[in-house]
This record gives C-alpha cells, structure tokens and sequence, in this order.
C-alpha cells in the first residue's frame, strides 16, 4: 500500500502554495527596503546639492562678517524713520552695542556670525533669527515704545554664552 493518502496530497499542496507565498512576501519586503534606500540617497543628495548652491551662502563662512557694513558695526539711515543694522555675532558679544533708534523708527536687521551659530533675539518683540557663518538673515521691526531692549544669544555658543547680550535703545521722539 501507498504512504501517499488525499490527505498527504493535501498537506503537500498547502506547504508548496505556503512556500511559494512566503517567497512573493520577502521578494516584496526586499524590493520596498531597496527601493526606501535608493530613495533616502537620492533624498539626501539633492537636499545637499541644493543647500550648497544656496543663494544666502559665501565661499567663506567669515565673507559676511568681513564686509565693511558688518566691520563698521553701525546703523545706517535709509529713509525717514527707516534704518538698517547690520550685526554681527561673535564670542561672546553683539557688534555694535548698544544701538540707538528713535522711537517709531523701522529698522532692519541684517544678522550674520563671524565664528559659530549664535541665535539673535531680542527681548519684548517678535525678533528671532540664528546667526549662521557665511549667511545673513534679514528681519524688520519696528520700535513703537521708547525703552531699552536686549539682544540675547538663544542657541548655546560656549563657555560664556549667558553673557552675551547687547542693547537696542529707544530714545523717546521729541515733543
């Protein structure tokens, strides 16, 4: 007599179809993992090429810093009530400071770094940038209170980095 019963055939059949649908899911999973890996290469070799091409970057980290605007370290008129700073941040101070505007004044930050990354903040408004070497950031404010405000750095820069702090101050619009 045979060892081979319907129901032998049967278990035979299921393992051979088991077998053969395990095989399409690992083909599957493999497939996807090298497909999710060409991608994260491709992802970051173009998030890299276009960071590099960068319209906001320099060739040198310290081109920014090394402009006669950021050297100087003082405000420049540009209109009526309008006014640009350029400031640039260094272990462990804000040049220029302090720096006066009259009260009402609009003025525009144009903020860079001459050595690491420094986060600009000024203190009772809306200012917020971080001071990248070889880029410079751009914000408007405008200062309706006279007061005195302080330039923090908000992105730990070192040993003394609780004490850099600067000063915009206000003078009050005469009367």
């Amino acid at each position: 007599m045979s060892d081979i019963t319907p129901e032998t055939r049967f278990d035979h059949a299921f393992h051979k179809a088991a077998d053969r649908h395990e095989r399409v899911w690992i083909f599957f999973t493999i497939a996807l993992l090298a497909l999710l890996f060409a991608g994260t290469l491709a992802f970051v070799a173009v998030d890299f090429g276009v960071v590099a091409k960068g319209a906001g970057f320099y060739k040198s980290p310290l081109t920014p810093a090394d402009s006669p605007l950021f050297k100087s370290g003082k405000l420049v008129k540009t209109g009526p009530s309008a006014y640009s700073a350029y400031v640039t941040g260094k272990l462990w101070y804000w040049t220029p400071s302090p720096i006066h505007v009259p009260q009402g004044a609009t003025v525009t930050f144009y903020v860079t770094s001459a050595d690491v990354i420094h986060g600009f903040e000024v203190q009772g408004t809306t200012i917020n940038l971080t001071a990248i070497p070889g880029v410079v950031g751009t914000v408007s404010y405008t200062f309706d209170k006279a007061r005195i405000y302080h330039i923090v750095c908000n992105e730990y820069c070192g040993i003394a980095h609780q004490s850099m702090i600067g000063e915009i101050i206000v003078d009050r619009r005469p009367t």
